[in-house]
């Protein structure tokens, strides 16, 4: 039994979404099995990881912006576009729309690198070329191009120094420059938890993810009363917020990658209280 079909039957109420999360991860299978991760690197080979995280120590910005998007095998990428289209399609997303996608993926080779250019970060232009060439929201092309460089991202994380994320500090991920949505309490300690490259990174406790405020008296937070192992941090000057898991108080381990889901009662919290949601765009 896989790690999603155990969450499955312990969180009943958002089977759903697990069971979607799953479709993308067997989307992803070929790439992920692959030691190259859909690109032209080995990332078994530490040598070119190291050289990232010297850059990204030295500029103070996350691997993701140092990684040229030519090195992404547009053949394999392609492949699993086309698969993750079909399931958007089936989960409610325009049908036009993706059709239009699909068709600009198979017919143009430069579509395919735009979004992965567009993921990286730096070049979030391409996304809002292919937006407008395509007539496709650049939420939703940033969606699939995450999705698309998710493997490569995850195998940097796991191969990236320690120490380099406990020194990090800095509220978006060092690996893939996102702000992640969840963070981990341990031991009086926050790390922060990114669901798309892995990465857990320690920051200030007294820190907005989304704005940087660090007055303690203007960073409040919300519990359930049923659930004293999760809360909601929120910024009264921007009203976002980051869901929390004390680990210290957690009875059950949630398996890495599914937090987000697992703690979706957490938004619907958040939302009655008229709190906003981080989102990578």
């Amino acid at each position: 039994m896989s790690v999603v079909d155990q969450a499955i039957g312990r969180y009943p109420d958002v089977r759903r979404l697990l069971e979607v999360h799953e479709r993308i991860l067997n989307i992803q299978k070929g790439v992920r099995e692959d030691s190259h991760k859909g690109t032209s690197v080995n990332w078994s080979n530490r040598t070119e990881i190291t050289n990232l995280q010297r850059k990204a120590i030295a500029m103070r910005r996350p691997i993701a912006s140092f990684i040229d998007f030519s090195i992404f095998d547009t053949v394999s990428l392609r492949i699993t576009a086309k698969r993750l289209i079909t399931l958007l399609v089936e989960q409610g997303f325009d049908r036009k729309e993706m059709e239009k996608l699909a068709e600009g993926i198979e017919c143009r080779q430069r579509t395919i690198s735009e979004l992965a250019a567009g993921a990286l970060g730096e070049r979030i232009e391409c996304l809002e070329e292919v937006s407008s060439r395509w007539g496709i929201s650049p939420k939703i092309l940033l969606l699939i191009a995450d999705i698309l460089i998710q493997p490569c991202l995850e195998a940097i994380s796991l191969n990236v120094d320690p120490s380099f994320l406990e020194k990090w500090g800095q509220a978006e991920c060092p690996v893939c420059g996102r702000r992640p949505i969840i963070a981990w309490l341990k031991s009086r300690k926050r790390y922060l938890a990114c669901t798309l490259c892995g990465a857990e990174y320690a920051v200030d406790l007294f820190l907005c993810i989304n704005c940087g405020n660090v007055d303690p008296t203007g960073l409040k937070f919300l519990a359930p009363d049923d659930k004293p192992e999760f809360r909601v941090d929120f910024c009264e000057k921007c009203r976002h917020y980051v869901k929390v898991i004390d680990r210290d108080r957690l009875k059950t381990p949630i398996p890495r990658g599914l937090e987000d889901i697992i703690t979706l009662d957490l938004d619907l919290i958040a939302k009655n209280a008229g709190l906003k949601r981080l989102y990578f765009v």
